[in-house]
């Protein structure tokens, strides 16, 4: 250590004069450079090293690096030799660090992040060292191996090597087969296609696609991903032609790991639809039979048009739903035609023809979704003739589909057409057959009523308010909230403080009702003592039945009294909230309390 010390003290020693020479900065401020490294050097000599004290002095020279590039546009002038200094003296940080806290994965990104920039010749020897200390992430092997071949692809042996290494730890890893897999790939589409090895028939391209495909293989040992196969197909599709047999490959053995996975008829459709048919692996070139086997594989694809490709795409969808039979198979081909219908202009009628038949087809099956029973729901309610046909379909799959979102489909296209029998209707069916899931349709036959604004709405409003009130579900105990303003801003405020009266004392008692009728007594604009007594009054609700455990009913209770009522009952209110309160409660009702206090003196 003392020697690193020293060393690198020494080098310093030009860097100042460069300073000076050039310029760069002041006198004193070449010695506040000098200060603050010797304090920098001083924490790295402890006996206590800790791994903050390199990072010190790490992200000050890299400070400094960037104050120097800074500089040389400024004063336009080149300070290489001192830029590089600083770099050799990072690298040399960063080495004595990691040789104390070997553990640390972010030192070593960060050093490798630096390296790329400032010593990109350094960086594979740094991966080699990390991965004897953190060989157990696969990822460390991906990154080196794709540095190592982006930086130079005569490199490739030793990625096949880096990479082999990292299969020994890791054969399951997908991660790593499919950079293995990627990087041959490329490979491969380097190769000459024409260029025979010595007495070998097969080209230098064939063969290095065999080794493509000995990789694919032996990954196949291990992993059993769909995800994992879906994504050699899309590295394939970017060398189609090369790679029909490999894909053929592929897809076969898909097939017969994953025949029920409604992910592999996906997959197969939407690569119709990028135009890579199934067939054409299949179609064989009648070619010399001298000819390479990497010509006969890569036969000229058939350039098919968008309205063949949308053709194949639907046959393979609708046979998939045959065969599978499932929600989710029907949710990915009914999403794949919606966005195929948002996908431009070409074939516009072809597309929307298709994804009506989907649609129909879906609702046929009693397997569709709501989601896309609700597109279809809107696509055909935006025409007035096409809302009869929207509540027969959905009316018929409410009886596949008893939920919640499928009753507001139908319940919307009925307030829609103001079908106001059918609302009543639907509403009694529902009120009756489901639980305090079903508040959402209340409160969709509650607003439809009050936008009614006559006399059959009022009625209606009245009596589901009064079911509404009477149930015991919390989920509920907003309506009867609701109730109370509408009381009070439709029919009266005297209507609205008789009805509070008989809620107050219904069980299960609710907070937020006595809150709701306070938030409405303070609306008023003129108050006489009568009215201050009624706000009172809510407050008293709240101290009765929640005035144990919640102690911000107390704080409301208080502040209500300084405000708008008498002063004189703060005191014994507050030995009232401090006795009634369970002894847990009373410090947070202390410090909401003070705080109430101090926010009333600062608005003061």
């Amino acid at each position: 250590m003392g020697e690193f010390i020293a060393e690198m003290q020494e080098r310093l020693l030009p860097e100042y004069e460069q300073m000076k020479h050039y310029n760069v900065f002041t006198p004193d401020q070449v010695r506040e450079i000098v200060s603050r490294r010797e304090r920098l050097f001083l924490k790295i000599t402890k006996s206590h090293l800790a791994v903050g004290d390199y990072l010190e002095f790490i992200v000050y020279e890299k400070q400094m690096y960037k104050t120097l590039s800074d500089k040389e546009k400024m004063m336009h002038i080149k300070l290489t030799g001192l830029k590089n200094s600083i770099s050799i003296r990072i690298m040399r940080l960063y080495r004595e660090v990691l040789g104390k806290f070997t553990h640390d994965r972010r030192l070593w990104s960060n050093w490798i992040k630096f390296s790329k920039k400032s010593g990109p010749q350094e960086v594979a020897g740094i991966y080699e060292k990390m991965l004897l200390y953190h060989g157990d992430d696969p990822n460390f092997w991906v990154d080196a191996a794709l540095w190592l071949y982006e930086y130079n692809r005569l490199n490739i042996d030793r990625v096949k090597d880096i990479l082999l290494r990292g299969l020994q730890r890791h054969p399951d890893s997908e991660a790593l087969n499919k950079c293995f897999f990627d990087i041959l790939l490329k490979e491969a589409a380097r190769a000459d296609p024409e260029k025979n090895l010595a007495d070998n028939t097969l080209s230098e391209q064939d063969i290095k696609l065999e080794r493509v495909e000995a990789v694919y293989r032996n990954s196949m040992a291990n992993i059993t991903s769909l995800d994992y196969f879906v994504k050699l197909l899309e590295s394939c599709e970017d060398h189609h032609e090369m790679t029909l047999k490999l894909q053929r490959l592929i897809i076969d053995d898909m097939q017969e790991k994953f025949p029920r996975e409604p992910g592999l008829w996906d997959l197969a459709a939407q690569r119709e639809l990028r135009g890579y048919h199934l067939g054409d692996a299949d179609e064989e070139p009648e070619n010399n039979e001298e000819e390479p086997a990497s010509k006969k594989s890569r036969s000229a694809t058939n350039t098919r048009s968008l309205k063949r490709r949308i053709q194949l795409c639907v046959t393979v969808y609708k046979s998939a739903v045959e065969v599978l039979q499932t929600q989710d198979m029907w949710s990915l081909y009914l999403d794949a035609m919606l966005a195929l219908n948002s996908d431009g202009k070409a074939e516009r009628a072809l597309k929307q023809q298709c994804l009506a038949d989907a649609l129909q087809d879906g609702h046929r099956s009693k397997l569709m979704h709501v989601r896309h029973y609700a597109i279809l729901g809107k696509m055909l309610s935006s025409a007035p003739s096409g809302r009869e046909a929207a509540v027969t379909i959905l009316t018929e799959a409410l009886k596949n589909d008893a939920s919640v979102e499928m009753h507001q489909l139908l319940l919307g296209t009925h307030v829609q057409n103001d079908s106001e029998s059918l609302i009543h209707e639907m509403f009694n069916k529902f009120q009756r057959t489901m639980g305090p899931e079903a508040l959402p349709l209340w409160q969709m036959v509650i607003l439809y009523y009050r936008t009614r604004q006559d006399s059959l709405g009022r009625k209606r409003l009245e009596d589901i308010y009064k079911l509404a009130t009477a149930s015991a579900w919390p989920e509920f105990f907003e309506l009867r909230s609701d109730y109370l303003r509408y009381l009070w801003h439709e029919e009266s405020v005297d209507a609205a403080r008789t009805e509070y009266a008989k809620l107050a004392l219904q069980p299960p008692m609710s907070l937020q009702l006595h809150r709701t009728m306070a938030q409405l007594e303070s609306s008023l604009a003129v108050r006489d003592k009568a009215a201050i007594k009624y706000w009172r009054m809510c407050y008293e609700f709240m101290a009765v039945y929640f005035g144990k455990t919640e102690p911000s009913v107390w704080v409301e209770y208080l502040t209500f009294e300084r405000d708008h009522g008498e002063t004189k009952n703060l005191s014994l209110l507050t030995q009232r909230a401090l006795t009634t309160l369970e002894p847990r409660y009373v410090p947070a009702f202390e410090a909401e309390r003070a705080l109430a206090y101090v926010g009333a003196a600062l608005v003061g």
